[in-house]
């Protein structure tokens, strides 16, 4: 499989297979978007889609490595119970 082919795989057709996709399954004007900014290509190599710089969830950006929030707040995540 092409990655471009993985990638609809992965979000165009479930939403249409759903039947959601005029609110999810891509990015476009109107629809609810959570997201994921990449250090890499995902169409030159698949696998730069676990190359996690950013996510988007509900408007708010976070760093993938802390999931502290930047740009749009100031926020820290809580430590895990596990955490000291």
């Amino acid at each position: 499989m092409e990655p471009a082919q993985a990638l609809r795989t992965a979000t165009v057709d479930p939403a249409k297979h759903l039947g959601v996709f005029k609110d999810i399954g891509s990015l476009e004007k109107g629809k609810l978007a959570d997201l994921v900014s990449l250090d890499a290509n995902p169409m030159d190599d698949i696998r730069n889609t676990d190359k996690i710089d950013k996510v988007m969830l509900g408007g708010r950006l976070y760093d993938a490595k802390t999931m502290n929030e930047t740009v749009t707040g100031t926020s820290k995540r809580a430590p895990y119970w596990w955490e000291d």
